[in-house]
């Protein structure tokens, strides 16, 4: 009996956890959860939450446009002197639930990707055949 991610039996599993990502409650669990983390009552987005450490997320940063760089840094001075003092930002200044969009996860995919691909490059020990037809010099 099989039970391959590529079978019968996994796309109906990944039909199944499709559904359920995508359901109510789910979303109503994860905004919930959101709210109750308090990054938002600081001003902090989401992807302010990412450690710093590590090369891949520090080139995720170096990559930043200048003004969300500067966004960012504004966001944590202001969610610091919030905090020193103990206090949250009023309502109508909190974070938004719109206004919380990924801005660092995705640069941090394209770096990801990028050594990926560098280190499959790297492996190589010849050239496939089907990419010999590409290159004019082979």
């Amino acid at each position: 009996m099989s039970t391959s991610i590529g079978g019968l039996a996994g796309s109906g599993l990944l039909t199944t956890l499709r559904s359920v990502r995508s359901s109510k409650a789910l979303t109503a669990f994860s905004n919930w959860h959101a709210g109750a983390m308090g990054h938002r009552a600081l001003g902090l987005k989401m992807d302010d939450l990412i450690p710093e450490e590590g090369p891949i997320v520090g080139e995720a940063l170096r990559r930043l446009p200048p003004k969300e760089q500067e966004e960012r840094l504004f966001r944590f001075r202001r969610a610091y002197a919030l905090s020193v003092s103990q206090i949250e930002l009023e309502a109508k200044d909190q974070m938004a639930a719109s206004e919380d969009q990924p801005y660092l996860r995705p640069m941090i995919d394209i770096v990801e990707a990028e050594i990926a691909t560098k280190e499959n490059f790297d492996l190589l020990d010849k050239i496939p055949e089907s990419l010999k037809g590409r290159n004019r010099s082979s």
